[in-house]
């Protein structure tokens, strides 16, 4: 007599979907398992290039001694920090925004304003900024589900946005409450990490703790330490949340770009988590 387990097409498939779910756990775990090199020191040309793109900030605040200091993940989905941005990146569009006379939010204009922001999310006594060096916007990508773009103005004057297709209709969502990830303009575009008082927006030092990197670019990652020097890592790799704090520490800022560079792909970033 012949014995076994007889399977029909449902039992095939859903022995099938468990075989490939363990393959992808296991890539997920190996790629999780990329090991962190020690960064390296920029050299004095490097340290130039580095301030040719961006000056650091001449005066930068020490952390208070007087509470111990607090982890802070940013996740871009802070529905506080999306309703400072203007539109709320409606169209995935992270403009850099400023506030106008009566208070309202505004596309940043370097000659009129001198408080601008990109991303800005109020942590426990601090807020985290992600900004551009050079470009106008990044974006803050949809996560799920959005799929079009033909929703009218809603009516406050900031433009239609993305929405989620329903039975062939363009429905509304609520772009403030949408999960959101960073995804640049290609490989070359610098995003700068940093901290600031909540009050005076005046630079702070922070530890930077981890970083997500998401599929499927990797990328470049530079600090300035406290004694001015600059170092870095020449390539993180994608799809894989990289574990900083021990080299990372009171640093005025943090910048990201592709590792390589071109127009041939964006890196995205899932999250980054500071310690203020």
């Amino acid at each position: 007599m012949r014995s076994g387990v007889h399977m029909n097409g449902r039992g095939y498939c859903l022995a099938l979907c468990l075989i490939v779910t363990a393959n992808l756990e296991a890539c997920t775990q190996l790629k999780s398992s990329h090991t962190l090199t020690p960064p390296t020191q920029a050299t004095p040309d490097q340290v130039a290039e580095r301030e040719r793109e961006s000056q650091s900030p001449k005066a930068v605040q020490a952390r208070s001694a007087d509470s111990p200091h607090q982890s802070c993940l940013v996740t871009f989905d802070d529905e506080n920090a999306l309703g400072q941005i203007y539109g709320q990146a409606r169209s995935t569009l992270a403009l850099k925004t400023s506030r106008g006379p009566n208070g309202q939010l505004q596309v940043c204009d370097s000659t009129k304003h001198n408080n601008c922001w990109t991303y800005r999310q109020r942590c426990s006594r601090s807020d985290v900024n992600l900004d551009t060096i050079g470009s106008a916007h990044y974006h803050l990508s949809m996560e799920t589900g959005i799929e079009c773009y033909t929703l009218p103005d809603p009516g406050d004057g900031l433009g239609r946005g993305f929405g989620r297709l329903v039975e062939w209709k363009c429905t509304d969502v609520d772009w403030g409450r949408t999960p959101r990830v960073l995804t640049s303009h290609d490989q070359s575009q610098w995003v700068k990490v940093w901290a600031s008082t909540a009050d005076t927006h005046a630079p702070m030092y922070f530890d930077l703790e981890s970083i997500q990197v998401l599929p499927d670019t990797s990328i470049q990652l530079w600090f300035r330490k406290r004694d001015g020097t600059w170092w870095f890592w020449p390539e993180l790799q994608a799809s894989t949340t990289w574990t900083l704090r021990e080299h990372v520490r009171e640093v005025s800022e943090v910048r990201i770009r592709g590792a390589k560079t071109g127009r041939t792909s964006s890196y995205v970033i899932g999250s980054v988590t500071i310690r203020d």
